[in-house]
């Protein structure tokens, strides 16, 4: 037993750090490198990198760009921040380069650029570098969607993606189409009718009936313009959540009022049919009886 417990004892110095480190799976990942303004990351050919712009550092739409960069990053909303994802090629050389901000109205490579920030591309070997291609080509597709704030009308881009219950009534908002009043119609797959934007001093609304049938899910809206040619460009997206349980969903309520009035006119119809065929039928009666007075020679007054 003592032999046991000296051979324990001369092993402890080796088993105390990996107690200390724990399993290798439970190490913290690394990372990835972010980027804000005027800041300076530090990057691998093949890493993604994150830039985020707050208010006042940049615009939306604004586009950034580094000549590391495999495509260029264009700054999205996700509300409070602006941000994009740029990846570092896999043939970027070591050394620092400045990171260019240009406007989205900007129509050419030169015109207004400004040093927003820095990156800092680390030196690899051929390995990394091929690792780093294969890695490129297994990158998913960028995400499109935005997030604005709650309290700005909707939409405020085409990819500003707001949750909506099917059957409820959803209002949208058009800020840049002056005097276009009823020229601008919408359609979906999610509305139950083809809503109008209506209004004045470029900001035109309009309100739309979600399907009660509707399946969860995202959808595009179309607008189509009054005299155009081609097919109708997708002008805004919304994604559809389940209707409200133990309600009534208003578009079947709509549907219902529709089928209501429908069966009235058709007992009006019913009954106003009703009411001829008797006139008719009495009318055809005082001929028949006057016929036979005249007949018998008795004078009667005309019919």
């Amino acid at each position: 037993m003592d032999r046991f417990r000296r051979a324990a004892w001369a092993a402890l110095p080796l088993l105390l750090p990996l107690l200390a480190t724990g399993p290798a799976s439970a190490a913290p990942s690394t990372p990835s490198p972010s980027l804000t303004y005027g800041g300076l990351a530090s990057v691998r050919p093949g890493d993604t990198l994150t830039v985020d712009a707050r208010s006042g550092e940049a615009s939306y739409g604004d586009t950034l760009h580094a000549s590391v960069f495999m495509a260029t990053g264009k700054l999205r909303m996700m509300d409070p921040l602006l941000t994009t994802t740029v990846t570092i090629a896999c043939d970027a050389r070591p050394g620092t380069q400045p990171v260019i901000r240009r406007g989205a109205g900007d129509v050419g490579p030169d015109e207004h650029p400004f040093r927003w920030a820095r990156v800092r591309v680390q030196p690899v070997g051929e390995d990394a570098r091929r690792a780093c291609r294969d890695k490129v080509k297994r990158l998913p597709a960028p995400d499109l969607e935005e997030r604005w704030a709650p309290g700005d009308t909707w939409p405020q881009s085409e990819w500003d993606v707001r949750t909506f219950r099917a059957g409820s009534r959803v209002t949208l908002t058009d800020n840049d189409d002056e005097g276009a009043d009823g020229d601008i119609s919408l359609t979906s797959r999610a509305f139950a009718d083809r809503p109008v934007l209506r209004g004045a001093r470029a900001v035109l609304t309009a309100t739309a009936a979600l399907k009660c049938g509707a399946a969860p899910g995202l959808y595009v809206v179309y607008r189509h313009d009054a005299g155009q040619s081609g097919p109708d460009r997708p002008w805004a997206r919304l994604r559809v959540a389940p209707a409200a349980s133990g309600k009534s969903c208003s578009t079947d309520q709509a549907a219902a009022r529709s089928a209501g009035t429908s069966r009235t006119a058709v007992v009006a119809s019913t009954a106003g049919g009703v009411f001829l065929a008797a006139a008719a039928g009495t009318l055809l009666f005082r001929r028949a009886r006057n016929r036979r007075l005249r007949q018998a020679g008795v004078r009667v007054s005309s019919e």
